[in-house]
């Protein structure tokens, strides 16, 4: 069996898995052809794994994150009762492991998964490191959900349900990424994937009964904000979302916000907002009574052309 192949049949058994690093969505974002993995054995068992998307730019070979992923990196399984100097032990082993099995690269840029708390093997090798955020609840009833939501949010809920707002569970892909769409416009911004792209990743989320979207509607029945969660066995994650911007003042978005999040309350698992850096939406998602939550943005550039380049892209962009 090939690595991929071992891997497919690791995410079959291993539920902790992110959804971010199952074969299946790897599949879906990179397609095929696009990402490999990296796979640890012990003793016949497989013990860790490291997913990547592999894609060549001109010249550069690049690790990079697909569209839509959040995190990749490491994952490990420990040994049970494993003491924690043990533990420190044992990643680094299989951290150095990993990297050593890394195909040559020009540039290597991934998150890890908020549970990857130890990236000391990567910055031993030469890996940088910068902390981004993502918000989450965990731990919490519906009772007392509303409890913890900023002001602003309870108070534009109860508007929206006094002006006949409602949300519904709803399957047109077409009708969301509009709104998506119309988001991304309204911040002067041009939608970074196409609806092929997005018809694709629905099609195959809901093939592993893995996504749900929300739609809010107002009193003439008209649709005005919408999300697109997905979710693995452990965690529902705010994918994407839309917002009809002549309505936005009508709270579509906070009340399909809380429905995504009383979904994952009631099926026992966390709701993670996937963060922004963005100071307004940082603050939106806070506000919900999110808990802030660090991961790691791991990043290597053996290229000096790359880093020359890069430098210049930024530099145009500004």
């Amino acid at each position: 069996m090939s690595c991929k192949q071992k891997y497919r049949a690791f995410c079959q058994i291993e539920k902790n898995i992110p959804i971010f690093s199952k074969d299946w969505w790897l599949d879906a974002v990179c397609t095929e052809d696009n990402w490999d993995v990296i796979v640890i054995e012990k003793g016949g068992q497989l013990v860790a794994s490291m997913p990547y998307h592999y894609k060549k730019e001109g010249l550069f070979k690049l690790i990079s994150m697909p569209h839509l992923t959040q995190t990749l990196g490491p994952y490990i399984k420990y040994p049970k009762g494993q003491k924690y100097y043990k533990k420190l032990s044992w990643e680094k082993e299989i951290m150095t492991n990993l990297i050593s099995q890394l195909p040559i690269f020009d540039s290597f840029n991934q998150g890890f998964h908020s549970t990857i708390t130890n990236w000391l093997p990567f910055y031993w090798k030469g890996f940088s490191q910068s902390t981004r955020y993502t918000y989450i609840i965990e731990n919490i009833s519906i009772e007392d959900l509303e409890k913890n939501f900023e002001t602003d949010i309870r108070r534009r809920r109860r508007k929206a349900e006094k002006l006949g707002v409602k949300v519904v569970e709803g399957n047109d892909i077409k009708v969301f990424y509009q709104l998506n769409k119309k988001t991304f416009e309204r911040q002067g911004l041009t939608i970074s994937y196409s609806f092929e792209y997005i018809d694709n990743l629905y099609k195959i989320c809901k093939r592993n009964n893995s996504c749900k979207m929300y739609f809010a509607k107002d009193n003439e029945n008209e649709i005005i904000a919408a999300s697109f969660l997905i979710y693995d066995d452990n965690t529902v994650y705010y994918l994407m979302g839309g917002i009809e911007p002549s309505k936005k003042n009508l709270g579509g978005m906070d009340v399909v916000q809380y429905e995504s999040i009383k979904f994952a309350i009631k099926s026992g698992r966390k709701f993670d907002f996937e963060g922004s850096m963005i100071e307004s939406i940082e603050k939106y998602f806070r506000s919900f009574g999110a808990i802030q939550k660090p991961y790691f943005q791991i990043y290597k550039t053996n290229s000096k052309l790359w880093r020359v380049k890069s430098l210049l892209d930024k530099v145009l962009k500004k």
